[in-house]
């Protein structure tokens, strides 16, 4: 008797748990059925403005035409309220509503190995005059000036300032005072603006030198060349700091030599 009474607990229990697994199943079908009438509902209801709407606009226009201005029915045509019905469809829905991700810009990548940007070349009504030269390129050291890094004059220029490499704004560079005076500002195809800054007693006639900071570049990225150099200023006989400063900010705002720059007096 103990034994057929615990057998019958047992099939009892099994009974039990299996009708609260149909319960549950039940419960979720008739709320999934819930939301599609929902849905259904509120999409029924949009068509259903959306018509009377269209009734409301006939009766306006038959009595715009007969002068019943008092019997002119209201005409909703609020979109911004029939998105946020339309929305609120989907929210309720038993499937997931999946928003589109938005795109962001891309993330811009500086590689440093990249090149500066170049300078622009000089407009045609800048230049005053073309000179075919012959160009070089030098540098600070014993093999282009006989000076050391020790040299109390190591770097300083026959105009006092001290020589610079710049590809984005103004390098320094070595002519003949005879030619192009002290503070030229010159143009060279493929080197960049120059400023004459320099002297040297090798540097006679058409001849310029480059500065470099490194005589490895001096070969690699120069060597010796004959181009045609593009003057934009002439010269007073002078090159200081000052004039070097005001002219790289200038170009480097500009990416050439601004007409306001040249109109001033060096």
């Amino acid at each position: 008797m103990k034994k057929h009474f615990l057998k019958f607990n047992e099939n009892h229990k099994f009974i039990i748990m299996c009708c609260f697994i149909f319960a549950g199943i039940l419960m979720s079908f008739n709320e999934a059925k819930a939301y599609i009438f929902e849905e259904e509902s509120t999409i029924m209801h949009v068509q259903e403005m959306n018509n009377n709407n269209k009734q409301d606009v006939a009766r306006n226009l038959k009595a715009e035409q007969t002068g019943e201005q008092n019997q002119l029915e209201p005409v909703y045509t609020d979109e911004a309220q029939l998105t946020t019905l339309v929305y609120m469809a989907f929210m309720w829905s038993p499937q997931p509503m999946v928003l589109p991700k938005p795109e962001l810009p891309a993330k811009r990548v500086i590689d440093p190995a990249d090149p500066a940007m170049p300078v622009l070349a000089p407009r045609s009504e800048q230049i005053l005059e073309t000179q075919k030269v012959t160009a070089t390129g030098y540098t600070a050291g014993v093999e282009s000036t006989g000076k050391t890094p020790k040299h109390p004059q190591y770097g300083i220029t026959y105009s006092g300032v001290k020589v610079r490499r710049d590809k984005e704004t103004v390098s320094t560079i070595a002519a003949d005072p005879k030619l192009f005076p002290m503070g030229s500002i010159l143009y060279i195809p493929g080197y960049g603006y120059g400023i004459v800054a320099d002297t040297g007693s090798a540097i006679k006639g058409n001849k310029i030198d480059l500065y470099f900071p490194t005589t490895k570049q001096v070969y690699k990225e120069w060597g010796k060349k004959d181009v045609e150099v593009q003057v934009i200023k002439q010269g007073a006989g002078k090159c200081t700091e000052q004039m070097l400063a005001e002219l790289s900010k200038a170009i480097d705002v500009y990416k050439t030599v601004p007409d306001s720059w040249l109109d001033k007096a060096i």
